[in-house]
């Protein structure tokens, strides 16, 4: 599966989008229409689903 950054990723049943990913298969998410100060998660690629 090929992540690039911009894409739509699901984690933990809710949508996120990638701001970064890095070269040892992590990714920078932030939950899409967070209502208040976004935050970015560091998960690893194989605990997130791509969103068709």
């Amino acid at each position: 599966m090929t992540i690039e950054r911009g894409d739509l990723v699901t984690y933990q049943d809710e949508l996120h989008k990638v701001l970064h990913v890095y070269s040892s298969d992590f990714l920078e998410i932030r939950k899409v229409n967070e209502p208040y100060i976004p935050r970015v998660i560091l998960v690893h690629k194989s605990e997130v689903n791509a969103h068709p």
